[in-house]
């Protein structure tokens, strides 16, 4: 299984669109953390005392610009093996699908972990340090306990990049994951939840307690239950997802 993970690995990061992917979404985080932040820091001197403000809350506000990126990387380092019937090629070389499958997706959740855990912190940093005088420093960051929520993040990151790359194997082509999944996530399932208190079950609404502390969910979840409500929609996904590419024709 690891020499598996080792080829997949190599194979995608030969890729130019995966690294570029990686890159672009820590770069887009960690400049629109620094600019929100200092654009609340603006508002917060015009408000004054009497606006409601959580600098944790703000720091962790960032997750929500790098979503997008975790999508895209999820569907491209999969989509490829479908343009073309790429994907034929790749299981002459790796004989069993569930193999191949599995393969696939430990490569995704490591560039997904490598991209968050390194993105998340820095995003964070840059935010307090665009807040001035609103921002935490370090001590009283980690007195505060951010670290928690920090590793939720990056875990939530991860399963989306998962979820992502499942309903590509599902869809075979990439075009309708991506644009389901980016809708999604920038702005359809905050409707959904708005309109329907199970719109809260939705992965990237439940998956997002992980590092909100403070959200409120209509079910009353709390993070490790709103991580296990999206691990159980990353599960279906790729359980659905290896049913069809088994049994398919490749």
């Amino acid at each position: 299984m690891l020499v598996d993970v080792r080829a997949e690995g190599r194979k995608l990061v030969t890729l130019p669109v995966v690294p570029l992917s990686m890159l672009a979404t820590f770069v887009v985080t960690v400049a629109l953390a620094g600019i929100a932040s200092w654009s609340m820091a603006g508002l917060l001197d015009d408000a004054g005392a009497g606006m409601d403000f959580s600098p944790e809350d703000e720091g962790f506000q960032s997750v929500h610009f790098g979503q997008a990126g975790m999508v895209v990387l999820g569907v491209l380092a999969v989509g490829g093996e479908f343009a073309g019937n790429q994907v034929r090629t790749s299981l002459l070389a790796m004989p069993g699908r569930l193999r191949f499958l599995a393969a696939k997706a430990a490569v995704v959740a490591l560039l997904a972990a490598l991209t968050a855990s390194v993105t998340v912190p820095l995003a964070f940093t840059a935010s307090q340090i665009a807040l001035g005088e609103y921002g935490m420093s370090l001590s009283t960051a980690l007195d505060a306990g951010v670290l928690t929520p920090m590793a939720g993040a990056v875990l939530y990151w991860v399963l989306l990049a998962l979820l992502a790359a499942g309903c590509t194997v599902l869809a075979r082509n990439t075009v309708a994951p991506l644009a389901v999944l980016v809708a999604l996530v920038l702005a359809l399932s905050q409707i959904l939840s708005m309109v329907t208190d199970l719109g809260g079950l939705l992965p990237d609404q439940a998956g997002s307690l992980l590092y909100l502390t403070d959200k409120e969910n209509a079910f009353g979840l709390d993070a490790p239950q709103g991580g296990a409500v999206m691990a159980a929609w990353v599960a279906v996904v790729w359980l659905l997802a290896a049913v069809r590419f088994v049994r398919r024709d490749a």
